[in-house]
Order: C-alpha cells, then sequence, then structure tokens
C-alpha cells in the first residue's frame, strides 16, 4: 500500500472557491483508491479557516487530518522588504517555521511514499520531503506568474503595472527554480503542462484536469436574466466584473439584471443600475439554479476556470472571453459563446437573453461535454497510474 502525504495551501472544505473544488477534487480520487493510506495536511489562513466539520464524515474516517495556520497578511514593510531583495512575497507569506516543525514530525512518524504539493506556495516546504526521500509531485492550479502578467498590461496605473511585472518575474524565477527540484507536475490543462515541460524537461510532467459533478437536475431554460459567482478577493475576477461595468454594460441593461455574488463580496461594492450586488453566497448550487445565463468575464489569469466547468456541468448557458475558455477544449457556438470585444459581449448577451432555444442548445451540450470528458472515475484512473509511475 502506497502512503500519500497530501499537502494544500488551503482546506478544501468548504467549497468557497475554484481552488477549494480543485483540491477537493484531487483528495476525493485519492480517498476513492484502496490501495493508497492518505494523510491530509493543510494549512489555514484568515480568508480560509478550518474546521473538520466542514469534510464529510466518510472521508474523515478514511485519511488523518492536520492543520496549522499560516498569517498570509500583507503588509508594506513585507512587500518592500521583498521588493529590495528581489524574492517573491508571494510565495514567502506561506512559509511558518511553526508550520514547518509540524510537517517534519509527522513526516518522521509517517514513513511516506508520495507527497503531493497544490502550488507552488508549498514549494518552501520541499526540502523537507527530499530529505525523507519522498517522491514529490506539484500540481499547479495555475501558471501563477501569468496572472500577474496579465494584470499588469490590464491596469491603467502605472504604477501598479511595474510592481505587477515584478511580481511576475520574481515568481517565474522561483517557479522555473523550483520545480526543477520535484519528481512529477500535474498541470491542470495541457497547454499549462506544455510551458512547464520546456523549463523542466527532466521532471514527469501531465495534464490531470479537475473532476467534475455531474448528477445535477435539469437547467431551467426559460430564465434569462444573467449572473456571475465567483471568489472576490481574486483579482481577476473583480477585474473582469469591472470591465463589465465600464465597458460591456456601463448604462446597463434593458429588460434584465446582472446578479454578482460570492466569496468576500462586499454590499457596497459595484454600485451600477442594473447591477444586483448579492454578497457572499452561502449556497452555490441554489444560486446558480436562480438565475439564468452564466457570465465569465475573465481579462487575465492562468490555468483552469473551475467556475466555467461547475456552470457547464449544470447545463448553463455561458457567455465568456477566450481567456475564460482557456485550457478547455470548447468553442463559440457549440458549447459556449465567446466574445472578448465588449460590443461583440454585449450583443450576444441580449442575443442570448432573447432565444430560449439558443440558451437550451449551449446548455445541453455542455453538459454533455463535461460528461464525457471529466468524469470522477476516469480522472482517478490517470491520477493513480502518474503516481505509480513517479
Amino acid at each position: 500500500m502506497l502512503k500519500v502525504f497530501h499537502f494544500s495551501n488551503k482546506p478544501p472544505f468548504p467549497l468557497k472557491d475554484g481552488g477549494c473544488i480543485a483540491i477537493s477534487s484531487i483528495l476525493k480520487s485519492l480517498l476513492s483508491t484502496p490501495s493508497l493510506k492518505v494523510t491530509h495536511f493543510t494549512l489555514y489562513t484568515h480568508k480560509h479557516t478550518f474546521s473538520a466539520e466542514s469534510y464529510p464524515e466518510s472521508w474523515l474516517s478514511r485519511m488523518d487530518v492536520h492543520a496549522g495556520y499560516v498569517d498570509t497578511k500583507t503588509n508594506i514593510w513585507g512587500a518592500l522588504s521583498h521588493l529590495i531583495r528581489n524574492k517573491s512575497y508571494n510565495v514567502s507569506r506561506f512559509y511558518d517555521k511553526g508550520i514547518a516543525k509540524n510537517v517534519k514530525e509527522e513526516l518522521d512518524r509517517g514513513n511516506y511514499n508520495v507527497a503531493i504539493l497544490e502550488s507552488i506556495y508549498l514549494l518552501p516546504y520541499l526540502q523537507l520531503f527530499k530529505e525523507k526521500g519522498i517522491k514529490v509531485i506539484v500540481r499547479t492550479h495555475n501558471i501563477e506568474h501569468q496572472i500577474w502578467a496579465g494584470m499588469s498590461e490590464n491596469t491603467p496605473s502605472l504604477l501598479k503595472g511595474w510592481y505587477y511585472r515584478k511580481l511576475a518575474k520574481q515568481l517565474l524565477t522561483f517557479e522555473v527554480n523550483e520545480l526543477s527540484k520535484v519528481d512529477g507536475i500535474i498541470s491542470i490543462t495541457e497547454e499549462d503542462a506544455k510551458f512547464f515541460q520546456q523549463f523542466e524537461p527532466k521532471v514527469m510532467t501531465t495534464a490531470i484536469p479537475t473532476s467534475v459533478k455531474t448528477n445535477f437536475p435539469p437547467a431551467d431554460y426559460s430564465k434569462s436574466d444573467f449572473y456571475f459567482l465567483g471568489a472576490m478577493d481574486w483579482m481577476p475576477n473583480q477585474e473582469g466584473i469591472q470591465w463589465m461595468i465600464k465597458e460591456v454594460i456601463p448604462e446597463g441593461l434593458k429588460g434584465t439584471q446582472f446578479y454578482v455574488g460570492g466569496k468576500s463580496l462586499k454590499k457596497e461594492e459595484f454600485s451600477h443600475p442594473t447591477l444586483v450586488n448579492c454578497g457572499e453566497i452561502k449556497n452555490a448550487i441554489e444560486f446558480i439554479s436562480d438565475h439564468g445565463i452564466c457570465i465569465i468575464p475573465m481579462q487575465s489569469g492562468s490555468g483552469l476556470k473551475i467556475k466555467l466547468l461547475e456552470n457547464m456541468a449544470m447545463g448553463k448557458p455561458i457567455i465568456t472571453t477566450s481567456e475564460g475558455i482557456r485550457g478547455v477544449n470548447i468553442s463559440h457556438n457549440k458549447e459556449v459563446l465567446v466574445a472578448d470585444d465588449p460590443n461583440e459581449f454585449r450583443e450576444l448577451m441580449y442575443k442570448l437573453h432573447l432565444d430560449e432555444k439558443l440558451r437550451k442548445k449551449l446548455g445541453t451540450q455542455s453538459k454533455l461535454y463535461i460528461r464525457n470528458n471529466y468524469s470522477e472515475e476516469k480522472i482517478t484512473r490517470r491520477l493513480l497510474a502518474f503516481i505509480k509511475d513517479i
């Protein structure tokens, strides 16, 4: 039996955002495999708190769970210090000596074969695993430096643009240097896997997407309003909503409304004539089911947009951008509608708002695509094969 140490940078539960969903997905695959013995160690922060009660009881009975708090709050002195030393402040905030001590103690007890680290932000702990001869697989949810590089291009502020470019360069240096020391890389998209392969040709690399639940009830295609659901403490989501407000629908919508909800969304944000600020959403499935057309207005980012897969799995009609579908082999007017120009995006919104047959066609095709490509059984088989090959 293989002993697996699963190390995550935030708790998978509650399912607050796409990152949590991605972490819970791989953990579910690991726990469904009888030949694996799993220990789960998660960091938690002021943004992502930990409660063992939020995990499914059946999961807790099949794995050991450990958690440690790390203070990731930003401060001006820490940012300046890392800027002067040309070190990644994004990464260093996730390292804590107390956490390192606790991880080392568990590794001393456990006799582990493989460790799976969720994101590059856990690589400061890499040496603890290497000292024990444990094979290390890093799961890259995104190409982190690309997120900041994209935001540097989209911000109107010269100072922010310069700082974001600096952060992007620091992250790129860290990604290239540290990932060369691991045994395996699991990217969520083929595009990301190809990027890492060009820099780390000696490291075994593959693309295994996040599995998605598919047993949802049929969507109601008579609903034709618009909605967005996403973590609003993630800058690409903030950027996307600002693009909608300022460029796509600056004067509002006629005959319908745009409902926005998500983690860390404050009620006073986004004053707009037809945008309804729903704040934090307690039940994501209910929120999505209550509304008609999903809007994913991403302008920057990296990796797979979990919100895209979730809404496709529920059979929702979707309007998005080229960035929104990056990493997923779908196309305009088949599974989704795609536009990058603000005027074209607005035209697609009105078109879909008025056409129930088109809403049903897109939603049906989306749901079928997810069933054929992102089933839990298929993803679990690929994951287990990769672990055994390391």
